[in-house]
């Protein structure tokens, strides 16, 4: 029995002795426990080895976070600035969402410049894209910020994540469990990610700290114009934000977006209408209990020892 299957079993295990339905299982490739994407269910591999082959071309964006960062919102921002106008995309950011849309050849129909967005660590981004230079967008959210999230995203499509049980179940079983962490887990994810940047030559990759864009939206997206060489008036950049406000962008998702994207990928319409749910800072006081975040500070500061990522918890 592979070590894949081998987590997939204990996990069943751990589940299977909760009360409630029967979760779905989790796609499991490189380690990695992977949102049940269609195109991860019919063949993980492929999809994977399909993006890391992708052809770029020099003027390509690439928005990669780690799921439940705050990736629509910065999508929306990075989308109406390389548009030079605050003017919402009629289609979502799923539709240009690597390891989920149906078909690559969307991608490849696109004119320039070519937005495009991921969940995927660094070590499978597409190869011709960093070794272009090509500029990446990485988002980066305190973690115990995005446990909450995950956890209510899941809590609202129980047909792909299946029963996760209340908040402190879903801590223990699933964002803190080593054989079956989302996407390899949020330590491993990041670390990955900064040594990357650390090794990046050409400034290529650009880090936006969720919290400091919640704090100071429009220097932050001024900064984000500039790393993408679009030149934008002060006024035009007030505009975008204002209209990539939280609020803003729920409604947008409600009444603008061509959510067909959905139904077409195969994606369950529970999330639809659940992808905006507060946007704070800190809601995870509102979650974790006392014995939680001291075990979390604990994994937190082994794992993180040799790192010298900034996180903003509150």
């Amino acid at each position: 029995m592979d070590s894949a299957t081998t987590a997939l079993s204990e996990m069943e295990g751990e589940i299977g002795r909760r009360a409630g339905p029967q979760p779905s299982m989790p796609v499991m490739f490189d380690g990695m426990a992977l949102p049940p994407f269609p195109p991860l269910i019919n063949n993980a591999k492929k999809r994977f080895e399909d993006i890391r082959s992708l052809d770029c071309r020099q003027d390509d964006v690439l928005l990669v976070a780690y799921p439940k960062s705050g990736t629509h919102w910065i999508w929306e921002i990075v989308c109406m600035i390389l548009k030079q106008k605050a003017e919402y995309s009629k289609e979502p950011k799923e539709f240009l969402f690597l390891e989920a849309m149906p078909d690559l050849d969307v991608v490849r129909n696109l004119p320039s410049p070519r937005p495009m967005n991921t969940h995927l660590p660094y070590r499978w981004l597409p190869t011709q894209h960093i070794e272009n230079g090509g500029k990446i967008v990485h988002v980066l959210r305190n973690p115990k910020d995005v446990c909450v999230s995950i956890f209510h995203h899941a809590k609202v499509a129980p047909t792909v994540h299946g029963d996760v049980g209340d908040f402190q179940t879903f801590f223990k079983t699933r964002f803190m469990n080593p054989k079956v962490k989302l996407m390899g887990g949020w330590f491993k994810y990041e670390k990955e990610f900064e040594e990357a940047e650390k090794k990046d030559k050409r400034g290529a990759i650009f880090t936006v700290h969720y919290e400091n864009l919640k704090k100071n939206p429009i220097h932050e997206a001024r900064r984000l114009a500039d790393f993408l060489n679009i030149d934008l008036r002060h006024e035009d950049i007030v505009e975008i934000v204002d209209k990539c406000s939280f609020q803003k962008l729920k409604q947008a998702d409600e009444t603008v977006k061509d959510q067909s994207v959905f139904k077409e990928s195969g994606l369950p319409t529970t999330l639809i209408n659940n992808l905006y749910r507060k946007g704070e800072i800190g809601d995870w006081k509102n979650h974790f209990t006392v014995a939680m975040n001291e075990q979390f500070d604990a994994v937190f500061k082994e794992e993180m020892i040799d790192s010298d990522i900034d996180i903003q918890f509150e």
